[in-house]
C-alpha cells in the first residue's frame, strides 16, 4: 500500500511529504508515512534535490503513455496520474537496518522522488555514497552528468572535431562542456540569449541562435559541416537541424527523450546522400562494446570524478525550499527562458 495513505507498513514510521503529480500540470506535496528500516534499508533525510527539466516535465504535462514501466522501484503511481516520480536527491542517512551497507551521517545520492524523508535499499544501484568534498548542491547533478557522459561514451569526441550541440539547459550544457576537452571547434545552439552567454563564459567557441547556426557551422568546419551533432533541446526542429548540419559521414546523437511527441524529420537529402549515422543515446543501458569494461557503477564514479573538477558548471537558476517545490514545475513550464537547474533544499 502506498505511504500516501498513511500506513506506515513495517513498525512505527515517521511524517514525511511527497512531491506527487496528481493531474496534468498539477504538483502537490502530499503526506506520507515512512517505514523504519529493516534488513539493507536505510531512512534518508533529503538535503536537497534537482528537478528534471526533462522527463518530470514529460511527466508534469502528460506526455507519457499511462501504461509505460516507471523504470525505477522507489517511484510510485502511474504516469496515467497520480504519479510520485523524480530521481535525483541527495540526503544524510539517519537510521539504518542491521544489513545496510552504510550507517547514520553518511551523505548519499538516491535514485528518488523529491521527499524530506524516505526508506530505501542500499544495496542497489540507486544508492550511491556521495564522495568527500562534494557539496550536496553540486553533488544532485550527477544523475544528469551521467546522462552527458552517457552520450560521449556513445559518441566519442576526437581532438579536431566540430561539434555542435543543441541545446544550452543543464543535459545540453554539461554534454558540451565534456565536449570542450576535446573539440577542435565547439558550437552550441539556443534561442535563450542567458544560455548562449553563459556557453561563452565557459568556454565554447560559438554560442548562437538557430537561425545564425547553419553560416556559423559552415564557417568554423571550413564548409565540411559538423562531425558531430548533439541534439538535447528535446524539439523536433533541432533534431532536424543537427541533420542539416552534421557532414558527410557525420553523426547525430538523439540525447532527448521524446515522449508521446511525434517528431517528423526531412531525411533527403542529408541524411541519405552525406551516409550520416544517428545514434540514439539513453542513459538507461551502457552502449554497445562497453559493458566488458564499463558498468553503472564505472560511469557513477566517473560523474563524481568530473564533479570535483573546478572547470565543470553546475548550472543553477534557482533555489526553492522544498514547501515551495511545485513552483518549480510552473517556472519551467511557463518561464523556460528563465530557467536552469532549480534545486530544491530541505
Amino acid at each position: 500500500m502506498s505511504a500516501r495513505t498513511g500506513v506506515a507498513g513495517q513498525g512505527e514510521g515517521r511524517a514525511a511529504r511527497g512531491l506527487w503529480f496528481t493531474q496534468a500540470r498539477r504538483a502537490e506535496l502530499l503526506a506520507e508515512t515512512v517505514r523504519k528500516p529493516s534488513g539493507a534499508e536505510v531512512t534518508v533525510r533529503a538535503i536537497a534535490s534537482l528537478v528534471s527539466a526533462g522527463t518530470e516535465m514529460l511527466v508534469y504535462r502528460g506526455e507519457l503513455p499511462a501504461e509505460d514501466d516507471l523504470g525505477l522501484e522507489t517511484c510510485e503511481g502511474n504516469f496515467g496520474f497520480p504519479v510520485k516520480y523524480a530521481y535525483q536527491v541527495v540526503g544524510e542517512v539517519i537510521e539504518a537496518g542491521p544489513e545496510a551497507r552504510f550507517k547514520p551521517g553518511r551523505v548519499v545520492f538516491v535514485r528518488h522522488p523529491h521527499q524530506d524523508y524516505f526508506t530505501v535499499r542500499s544495496d542497489t544501484w540507486l544508492f550511491t555514497p556521495v564522495p568527500d568534498g562534494i557539496p550536496p548542491v553540486r553533488a544532485v547533478f550527477v544523475n544528469l552528468l551521467e546522462v552527458a557522459l552517457n552520450c560521449h561514451l556513445d559518441i566519442p569526441v576526437r581532438f579536431g572535431d566540430c561539434v555542435v550541440v543543441y541545446g544550452q539547459g543543464v543535459v545540453g550544457s554539461l554534454a558540451a562542456q565534456l565536449a570542450r576537452r576535446a573539440a577542435g571547434a565547439l558550437i552550441v545552439v539556443d534561442p535563450i540569449e542567458v544560455r548562449r552567454r553563459a556557453a561563452l563564459k565557459w568556454g565554447a567557441d560559438a554560442a548562437v541562435t538557430p537561425a545564425e547556426a547553419p553560416g556559423i557551422i559552415a564557417e568554423l568546419s571550413e564548409g565540411r559541416g559538423a562531425d558531430i551533432c548533439i541534439e538535447a533541446t528535446g524539439a523536433p526542429a533541432a533534431l532536424q537541424a543537427a541533420i542539416r548540419a552534421a557532414g558527410q559521414e557525420g553523426t547525430i546523437a538523439a540525447l532527448s527523450f521524446f515522449g508521446t511527441r511525434q517528431v517528423p524529420l526531412i531525411l533527403s537529402p542529408e541524411f541519405h546522400y552525406r551516409r550520416q549515422r544517428l545514434i540514439s543515446s539513453q542513459v538507461s543501458s551502457l552502449g554497445s562494446g562497453l559493458q566488458p569494461r564499463w558498468s553503472r557503477e564505472r560511469r557513477n564514479a566517473t560523474a563524481f570524478g568530473l564533479l570535483k573538477q573546478d572547470w565543470l558548471v553546475t548550472p543553477v537558476s534557482h533555489e526553492l525550499p522544498f514547501a515551495r517545490a511545485p513552483e518549480a514545475y510552473t517556472i519551467l513550464d511557463k518561464t523556460p527562458d528563465q530557467a536552469m537547474g532549480i534545486v530544491l533544499k530541505y
